[in-house]
C-alpha cells in the first residue's frame, strides 16, 4: 500500500544530535514508525530482518513455530495480461512452504476484508506455478494434484473493520486480533486447505507497555508506539523487542534508506496536514449550511405559526395569502 512522495531532501536538511535526527522542519526522530508502510518495510521486509518478522509472526498466530522464512518477490502478476498486478508489503515462506503475505494498512478501505481473501489466491497461484514448473522438469508433464502449502494474510490494520469476509467463521480471541478460517459453518470442521486471514486492527489496542504481559501485546505496544519514542522503555531492554528498536534507530540505516524514510514521512506528514485542512474546512462548511438551514427553518415555522393564528382570527385566506405574499392553496394548508 505505497503512498505517493511529493519532496525529495538531502543529506544537508537533517541534523543530528548523537542518535536523533532533526529534519528541516525541527521534526526529531530516532526510530522508524513500524506503523507506516515505509518504516514496516524497513524493519520487517528487508534482508537480515528476518528474525524481527519471525518473532512478529510466532508472537501473534497461535502456535506458529517459525524458525526461518526467505523473502519472496512482492510483485505479482494476475492470471492473465488484462488483471492488474499486485503488490505486498511483505512476502515471504518458511521451510515447509507455508506463505505469509504480510500488509500494513493505513487508509480505511470498505472491501479490505475482500482484498485480503483475494492476495491469499497469489500466494496459492505461486505456488501452483512452482510446482508445476518442477513436475514438468522432472516428470515431463504438468501432473500437479492442488496440494498448496497453507497461508496466512496477516494485516496490521489502522482503521476499524466495518464487515467480516464472508463465508469465514472468526476464531475470536481479542478484540483487536481476528482469525478467519474456512469451515462448515454447522459442524465447524475446518475445510483444511490452511488459508488463515488474519485482522489486527490497532486502534483497538489500547495497553500500556506496563500492562502487557503477553508476548504478542509486548510487540504491538511497541510497534504502535516506536513512531514518538526517543528512548528505549522501560522493560525493553534484555528481550527480543531490544532488536526491534535497535534496527528501527533511523541514524543507524544506510544513507540511502535514512534519506528516502525522512523524504517519505516528511511527504506523508504534508498530505496528513493537507487531509486535516481538507476535513476542518468541511466541517466548517457543514456547520454553517447547518446554521443556514436552522435560520430557514426557524423562519417557516415562524411564518407557520404567524398562518394559523391569523386564519384562528377568523381572517380569510385570500387576505392572508395577499398579506404574506403566498399563495391561496399553501395558506389553506394549514387550515
Amino acid at each position: 500500500m505505497e503512498e505517493k512522495k511529493t519532496n525529495e531532501i538531502s543529506e544537508m536538511d537533517i541534523t543530528v544530535e548523537g542518535k536523533i535526527l532533526i529534519d528541516k522542519n525541527g521534526n526529531r526522530y530516532r526510530y522508524v514508525d513500524p506503523m507506516t508502510d515505509k518504516g514496516f518495510k524497513i524493519l520487517f521486509g528487508s534482508e537480515g530482518n528476518e528474525d524481527l518478522l519471525i518473532n512478529l509472526l510466532n508472537s501473534i498466530i497461535p502456535g506458529a513455530e517459525i524458525v526461518d522464512l526467505t523473502y519472496r518477490n512482492t510483485e505479482h502478476q494476475g492470471v492473465s495480461e488484462e488483471d492488474d498486478k499486485a503488490i505486498f508489503d511483505v512476502y515471504c515462506e518458511d521451510k515447509d512452504g507455508v506463505r505469509f503475505l504480510v500488509e500494513m494498512q493505513n487508509w480505511s478501505q470498505h472491501y479490505f476484508n475482500k482484498r485480503a481473501v483475494y492476495y491469499s489466491t497469489y500466494a496459492i497461484q505461486d505456488q501452483a506455478a512452482k510446482e508445476k514448473r518442477h513436475q514438468k522438469k522432472t516428470l515431463g508433464k504438468d501432473n500437479w494434484d492442488y496440494n498448496y502449502a497453507p497461508v496466512y494474510v496477516v494485516c496490521f490494520l489502522s482503521f476499524n473493520m466495518k464487515r467480516t469476509p464472508d463465508d469465514l467463521i472468526k476464531i475470536k480471541q481479542d478484540e483487536y486480533l481476528s482469525f478467519y478460517r474456512y469451515i462448515d459453518i454447522e459442524t465447524k470442521e475446518e475445510l483444511g486447505d490452511g488459508t488463515t486471514l488474519v485482522f489486527i486492527e490497532m486502534n483497538k489496542f489500547q495497553k500500556q507497555f506496563q500492562e502487557c504481559h503477553k508476548k504478542k501485546e509486548r510487540w504491538l505496544c511497541s510497534m504502535k508506539n516506536m513512531k514518538g519514542q526517543l528512548e528505549v522503555p522501560e522493560g525493553v531492554t534484555g528481550t527480543e523487542l531490544e532488536t526491534l528498536y535497535s534496527k528501527g534507530e533511523i541514524a543507524a540505516l544506510p544513507q540511502n534508506k535514512k534519506l528516502n524514510y525522512i523524504t517519505y514521512i516528511m511527504s506523508r506528514n504534508d498530505e496528513l496536514n493537507s487531509r486535516a485542512e481538507q476535513l476542518a474546512d468541511a466541517r466548517e462548511e457543514g456547520r454553517a449550511e447547518g446554521r443556514a438551514e436552522g435560520r430557514a427553518e426557524g423562519r417557516a415555522e415562524g411564518r407557520a405559526e404567524t398562518i394559523r393564528k391569523m386564519l384562528a382570527a377568523g381572517l380569510p385566506a385570500d387576505v392572508i395569502a395577499a398579506a404574506l405574499d403566498i399563495t391561496v392553496e399553501e395558506c389553506e394548508a394549514y387550515l
